[in-house]
């Protein structure tokens, strides 16, 4: 019987009014964990922390660890800790930790056989070291009333999703794919995602396009799930287009099989918001008003639509049924689904909440990560940040609050007091400035609780929470980048360089991972970068398509390095002319920056003004991206540009005559700036790979992925044109796809 842990049955029973976010910051995981022991330590020698509780009653097995025990007192103890002012925070959070402080004294009282027990409610505010106490002595008779009350409504819950649990597993054991037959290499896909999942092992797999990736990862990992008995799959992305990828593979499967699947899309706040103008509590938000009381009718409504995908829309229509929140009606309902389909945040950023109810309700779990790839560069995103001075410029009349503030000036101003204006690397974060912080986080929780309306705070407070919760963990996996342009104006920014450490724990905690794309290789690069272990499985699928589709010339006469850029120009402009000429159709040109393609662009109107071109620009919005897309037609004869590792060099399908040829110039390198060299500098260090892991593995995989829009179906035909002469070289030429033809055409023209 798998155990349900405490805290989750109080927030299911116990949980009324309103949703009230007010944002008071939490205290780090390592301040936390230090306050609780730093209590129990003086608890005396008969105290017991953490102690175990597990009992099972009315058929649910209840599992916790009570933060302290003292059975010469017979007192149980709940520590918990905070910033701010205990006095602003919410009946709905106190109300949960009496709960939770109740339901271990009634299952103490049990275990001991008591007649009555003593409760602590104890509250540390950890900037201030200071300690609140709530003592009761309560009879066992009223608490194993209360906690029989809260059994018996989470047993009605726990008895709904059994039964749906028994259906769900009976029909995804005989679950048939969604076509009649595999495409080339999707059959061999699907197998080793099954073999994957019923070893709990993960895998790094290189699936060309064309594979049918979607499909043949879905499929086998939900025919795992009753065998291996996976309570949820993640189905995460690196792009928010590609939510609705994972959803359509879904629906393709529902229309072959009637599954009884709750697939709910996690999207972030932003996204799901309706009232982006209002803050998360009832005195603001009227869904947010009374949100935890209309909740249970609309979750048994969710829960109950197994037949289609809780998707943005559907979750917004339930919501506005009850009227309530349909934001965090959707993080409710990814507690119960089977399979929730999300961005990769939702799990491996640092507050993740799929990770924080992967442990909490001990999820035994399995995921899908598509467009792999991408995985390495977004997750150094998800664990940096940048600091300014001035956001921490504010007026106010409130004395504690501008006592802070000005402690906070003072740390800047005097760890950039001998710091050069121009940016420049260190691997230490300032102590005092961090100190400071801290002690301004607590009064702005203060002034936030009283005042909660104010923008400003709530922007600084949130800022400063999320550079210390980077600031704890801070290692050679990061570097730190200062600035002082001018006075007032210093700059601190936290940048990963290697995500591994905060990546291998989360890959630990789930039964199985697959990590997929098109372009994974060389497998050594990503294992380490993405902390994978030694036990993953990596590998190639063979490609459905024939080299004989591509026509693929390497033009290794113009030179596309920085230093001879200008040179380059109109050389390239006439390559593209003659393209056009010689294959009449659309062709997309991919060069590393706008300022580069302009000047193509501008050498290519003066030289042949007839041609129609079609450039990507900057800042794009998601209307204008899709009316680039449209214009490629089958009938249109366009030259479009791009800008490679941008918006249209993956993840577009112009399939047959939409796209005929594609161009590469440059091998799409990072900048040689002095970040890039400093995270040369650290993995020439510890992996000996500097220049391999910062700049020619990741190039390579943009050309890869720009020059993989040409090729989609297995009855498209295109021109491939790679220019640089460093293309002709071997250790290029391994880097490449292996399905690309072998005989290329070797142009000095």
């Amino acid at each position: 019987m798998k155990p349900i842990a405490i805290r989750t049955l109080c927030e299911f029973t116990d949980r009324s009014g309103d949703i009230d976010l007010r944002y008071t910051p939490a205290p780090t995981a390592l301040e936390g964990i230090e306050g609780h022991q730093r209590l129990q330590r003086k608890r005396g020698k008969h105290y017991i922390a953490e102690y175990p509780v597990n009992q099972q009653i009315n058929g649910l097995n209840l599992r916790g660890r009570a933060d302290g025990w003292d059975p010469s007192k017979q007192r149980v103890e709940e520590i918990k800790t905070f910033r701010g002012d205990l006095a602003r925070q919410s009946i709905g959070q106190r109300t949960l930790h009496q709960a939770q402080l109740r339901t271990y004294g009634a299952m103490i009282c049990t275990e001991q056989k008591l007649d009555k027990i003593h409760l602590r409610l104890t509250y540390l505010e950890v900037a201030k070291d200071e300690i609140t106490t709530f003592d009761e002595t309560v009879s066992a008779e009223t608490l194993i009333t209360e906690l029989n009350t809260r059994v018996e409504q989470f047993k009605r819950w726990q008895t709904r999703r059994d039964d749906a649990r028994k259906k769900r597993d009976a029909k995804l054991s005989t679950l048939q794919f969604a076509f009649k037959d595999f495409r080339k290499g999707q059959r061999e896909l699907a197998e080793a995602v099954f073999k994957a999942n019923r070893t709990a092992r993960s895998m790094l797999i290189e699936a060309p396009t064309g594979s049918g990736k979607t499909l043949g990862t879905l499929y086998p990992a939900l025919r795992a799930m009753p065998t291996d008995e996976i309570d949820c799959l993640f189905y995460l992305t690196t792009r928010n287009t590609a939510r609705r990828i994972g959803l359509d593979g879904i629906d393709q499967l529902r229309a072959k099989n009637e599954i009884p699947l709750r697939v709910v899309e996690m999207v972030s706040k932003e996204t799901g918001c309706v009232e982006p103008d209002r803050l998360c509590q009832g005195d603001s938000c009227p869904l947010a008003k009374g949100f935890f009381d209309r909740l249970p009718e609309a979750r048994i409504d969710a829960f109950l639509l197994s037949d289609q995908n809780l998707d943005q829309e559907r979750l917004r229509a339930i919501a506005d049924q009850h009227k309530i929140c349909p934001y965090f009606l959707g993080q409710e309902m990814t507690r119960w689904a089977d399979v929730v389909v999300a961005d990769i945040n939702q799990y491996l950023a640092p507050t993740a909440l799929l990770y924080a109810y992967l442990h909490q309700d001990d999820w035994r779990a399995s995921a899908i990560i598509d467009e792999a790839h991408n995985l390495v560069s977004r997750c150094r995103d998800l664990y940096s940040i940048d600091l300014q001075q001035r956001q921490f410029k504010y007026e106010t009349s409130d004395t504690k609050l501008n006592r802070a503030l000005e402690a906070t000036k003072r740390a800047w101003q005097q760890f950039f007091s001998d710091k050069p204006e121009n940016p420049t690397f260190i691997n230490y974060l300032p102590e005092k400035l961090e100190q400071a912080l801290q002690t301004l986080c607590s009064e702005l929780s203060e002034q936030l609780a009283k005042t909660p309306d104010q923008i400003d705070l709530q922007a600084m407070l949130f800022t400063a929470s999320a550079y210390l919760k980077l600031a704890e963990p801070f290692g050679d996996h990061s570097t730190v980048r200062i600035a002082k342009p001018s006075r007032g104006k210093g700059e601190i920014s936290i940048l990963n360089l290697d995500p591994s450490p905060f990546l291998a724990q989360r890959w630990t905690a789930l039964h199985s991972a697959t990590l997929f794309s098109a372009t994974l290789r060389p497998f050594d690069y990503y294992h380490q970068l993405l902390g994978l272990d030694d036990s993953t499985v990596t590998g190639s699928l063979p490609s459905p398509f024939l080299p004989g589709q591509i026509k693929l010339t390497i033009n290794r006469n113009i030179d596309t390095r920085y230093i001879a850029r200008e040179q380059s120009i109109d050389p390239i402009a006439r390559v593209l002319i003659a393209q056009c000429k010689e294959h009449t159709g659309n062709h997309l040109f991919f060069s590393s920056s706008f300022s580069y393609l302009a000047k193509v662009e501008a050498r290519v109107k003066e030289l042949a003004p007839h041609i129609q071109i079609h450039p990507q620009r900057s800042g794009m919005t998601p209307r204008e991206r899709q009316d680039y897309l449209e214009r490629f037609t089958e009938q249109s004869e366009l030259l479009g540009m791009a800008v490679l590792g941008g918006l249209f060099s993956e993840g577009v399908d112009l399939v047959g005559h939409r796209l005929i040829g594609v161009t590469v110039a440059t091998l799409g390198l990072p900048p040689f700036d002095d970040f890039h060299e400093v995270m040369r500098q650290n993995f020439q260090e510890r992996f000996n790979k500097g220049y391999e892991y910062t700049y020619l593995y990741p190039g390579i995989q943009k050309v890869a992925q720009a020059a993989g829009r040409l090729i989609r179906t297995t009855d498209d035909e295109g021109i491939l044109t790679l220019i640089d002469p460093r293309f002709a070289t071997k250790e290029i030429g391994d880097l490449l796809p292996t399905w690309w033809p072998k005989e290329r055409q070797i142009s000095d023209q």
